[in-house]
């Protein structure tokens, strides 16, 4: 059995999953080379199944990568081609809304509009539609109007951007990161926020309060049957109750080092996975 795990040429930060889950493809006898979306020397028409993980320079082009997204989905493709599309653009975030879903307050800045939206809120946080971890991704005060102006002009000159007031909850109780494995929720880290030249920095892993995991379960609901992998990114509302940050089914981080056998379960999946073909 085989199987290419997607990465990048140059990555830009460590990839904290590439080492459990090497050691898991081992213990599981499939061979997973780590091969680069962006390597002009890879063969991607080869009909071998992709695993997408650390492709995480995909913002800086997204055409390209959507482009490589269709040509490596002519063979199995994890996740599924038409659920890393549509992941891919934030906007998801307003469909999360409409389905009830409880989601961090967005306003949505098309490409070519700079009008800063006002939000009732004491610091805001300005980032584009289309980012991997920090890319983009800054926060203001309210009265520094000039400056996000500024960042939000200079991001819809290339794309659409969000815009969000800052929640305050991830400074003390943190961003929850609810991690997916094959049909269920398997473990939870608390992440603190980072923005523009920023380290992540991590803890965990915490047990899944009954309402994270409820939303975490209706945000998931309609893919919930058809990714192998993904994770919800949650932060408490001023009533201290939880919503959506961000769904990441592309290339999430999914800290299998955190739990002990994530790694070999997300490989035990793919193996039944392969033993369809």
């Amino acid at each position: 059995m085989n199987v290419r795990v997607a990465t990048c040429v140059a990555l830009p930060e460590v990839d904290v999953d590439e080492a459990p889950l090497a050691e898991a493809f081992a213990r599981a006898g499939i061979a997973a080379p780590l091969v680069a979306w962006d390597d002009p020397r890879a063969d991607w028409d080869a009909r071998v199944p992709t695993l997408l993980r650390s492709t995480w320079n995909y913002a800086l082009a997204v055409d390209d990568f959507l482009a490589w997204i269709d040509r490596a989905a002519a063979s199995p493709l994890w996740n599924p081609r038409e659920i890393v599309r549509g992941n891919v653009h934030k906007r998801y975030l307003l469909e999360l809304a409409a389905r009830g879903v409880p989601v961090t307050p967005t306003v949505l800045v098309e490409r070519g509009d700079a009008h800063l939206p006002e939000l009732d809120a004491p610091r805001i946080v300005i980032k584009p539609e289309v980012g991997a971890g920090s890319l983009g991704a800054r926060t203001f005060q309210a009265d520094d109007r000039a400056a996000a102006q500024a960042h939000l002009a200079a991001l819809t000159a290339h794309g659409a951007a969000l815009v969000q007031p800052y929640v305050t909850s991830v400074d003390g109780y943190g961003e929850r990161s609810l991690v997916w494995l094959d049909g269920e929720l398997s473990h939870a880290i608390r992440k603190t926020p980072r923005f523009a030249g920023q380290d992540e920095r991590i803890d965990g892993p915490f047990p899944i309060a009954a309402a994270e995991r409820e939303v975490a379960e209706a945000a998931l609901a309609p893919v919930a049957d058809r990714i192998l992998y993904g994770r919800v990114d949650l932060a408490r509302d001023e009533h201290d109750e939880p919503m959506v940050m961000e769904l990441e089914l592309v290339e999430p981080s999914l800290f299998l080092a955190r739990k002990p056998g994530a790694a070999d379960r997300l490989v035990a999946r793919i193996a039944r996975e392969l033993a369809k073909l």
